[in-house]
């Protein structure tokens, strides 16, 4: 009797076992049709190692002589353990001390409207854009567009190289107080890094003034006794470039982009080696998750490629919170780097790879969840009544937001909570780690001494 048993038990299991076996092959069989149809590629790493460039990179990523007041360093934002970002919805600038949430309790915080971004895969051929607005950007023949035009130095490696110059330059962020912050003029651009007899107010010559003095404060000028960092900085910027002897701002972007390149590639995903065909590396959930990302969800028409974005740009009608870049309520996002109107209220669509780490979400972070920002997809009208409780300014801007509101998004199936959840299990098969771990990727002290952005 009891050997009876035990079979019927077997038997039971693999019942079980072969139903699964079933669905799961039903459902690979629709994901092979949807990867063919939307040519979907695995991602591959490319071949990463901390080389001399990428050692001075490291260095000048993590160290505050960065910034204008020296202060803040490119670190400070951009936290290995937070994901890349800082887990604030909004960035604190200059000002104050400390990482993360700390700096966010200083009474000095100055908030920068907008969202920090991850920077994983950003040395990837498929970033064709940088910053929520795409303000620097391929152009036609592979060209680099950027704020300062033609005035744009010669000698970038990649658009990641002119991406990374650009945060030194902005008041508030790492630059200094802008006059609308500042008590006065002296407080408003450091005065070692703009030059007396250069217009701070006008953008392209204070840009251009920054990376020259920029340039001088690490590395000193011929005939000047130069300090120990500088002698330092003259050390890794020969090894980065043994062949060179003049060095400008393209060599600090170049040498910052040689390491978030390296730094922030990721490995592969859960989901690559699905499309490679390792059927078991998505869990039935997962599959399921990704039906209703490439099909009624219609998420893979913007959310495309190995990096999960089609570096356009889309209206999700968020809501403004009293917080805007370009005033009180107020963030144009695309329209400001382009001058079009219809471009009002867009934003560059984010990549997806390891977004679940990443939070909070949207441009101005009012994503506290993935679900919510699911939500918001396919119905706006829930976020933007409720940011107008209180906020007369909101509801008066509630119908504008919605009129630029991507027409794509009006054809998305509706979905279920359900299916949100399938989404999000789907997500996080998009996780995957660094190639190059934290011991090799974060440095032991930088040269100016200020190691407050080193974790311990």
């Amino acid at each position: 009797m009891k050997v009876r048993s035990n079979a019927l038990a077997i038997i039971g299991v693999v019942l079980v076992l072969s139903a699964h076996a079933t669905e799961s092959s039903y459902e690979d069989r629709l994901l092979r049709k949807v990867i063919k149809a939307y040519k979907t590629e695995p991602f591959t790493p490319r071949a990463q190692g901390m080389g001399a460039k990428a050692k001075l990179g490291q260095s000048l990523f993590f160290d505050p002589i960065m910034s204008g007041p020296s202060s803040i360093a490119c670190a400070t934002c951009h936290i290995r353990s937070k994901g890349s970002v800082d887990g604030l919805p909004l960035a604190v600038g200059i000002g104050v001390s400390g990482m993360g949430e700390e700096r966010l309790q200083k009474e000095q915080a100055f908030v920068i409207p907008r969202n920090v971004l991850p920077f994983f895969n950003r040395g990837d051929k498929e970033f064709t854009a940088f910053f929520w607005d795409g303000r620097v950007q391929l152009g036609p023949g592979g060209s680099f567009e950027s704020p300062i035009g033609d005035r744009l130095p010669q000698g970038f490696d990649s658009l990641l190289a002119v991406a990374a110059t650009f945060p030194q330059v902005e008041p508030d962020e790492m630059l200094g107080r802008s006059l609308r912050r500042g008590a006065n003029r002296a407080a408003t651009y450091h005065a070692e890094l703009v030059s007396g007899e250069v217009d701070p107010d006008n953008f392209q010559e204070r840009t251009l003034d920054v990376y020259r003095n920029l340039t001088r404060r690490l590395l000193g000028a011929e005939g000047e006794r130069i300090s120990p960092l500088q002698a330092e900085y003259r050390r890794l910027f020969s090894a980065g470039y043994p062949d060179t002897y003049e060095y400008n701002i393209t060599h600090i972007g170049n040498a910052l982009a040689a390491y978030i390149s390296a730094a922030f590639e990721l490995q592969p995903a859960p989901w690559d080696r699905y499309v490679q065909g390792e059927k078991s590396a998505l869990t039935a959930e997962q599959k399921q998750g990704a039906m209703v990302f490439f099909g009624r969800g219609r998420c893979a028409v913007c959310h495309s490629g190995t990096q999960f974005s089609d570096f356009k740009y889309h209206g999700l009608a968020l809501p403004q919170l009293g917080v805007g870049k370009h005033g009180g309520y107020l963030d144009y996002g695309r329209a400001k780097a382009t001058g079009l109107a219809d471009e009002r209220f867009h934003f560059r669509t984010p990549p997806l790879r390891n977004v679940t780490k990443t939070r909070p979400w949207g441009h101005n972070g009012i994503f506290k969840s993935i679900e919510i920002a699911i939500e918001h997809h396919f119905n706006p009208i829930p976020l933007l009544y409720a940011a107008q409780q209180g906020r007369p300014r909101e509801a008066e801007l509630a119908g504008r937001l919605l009129s630029y509101r991507s027409p794509v998004l009006g054809e998305i199936y509706p979905i279920t909570q359900s299916d949100i959840r399938l989404l999000v299990t789907f997500l996080k098969s998009l996780e995957s780690d660094t190639v190059i771990p934290d011991e090799e990727a974060i440095p032991e002290s930088v040269p100016s001494m200020m190691n407050q952005f080193i974790p311990k």
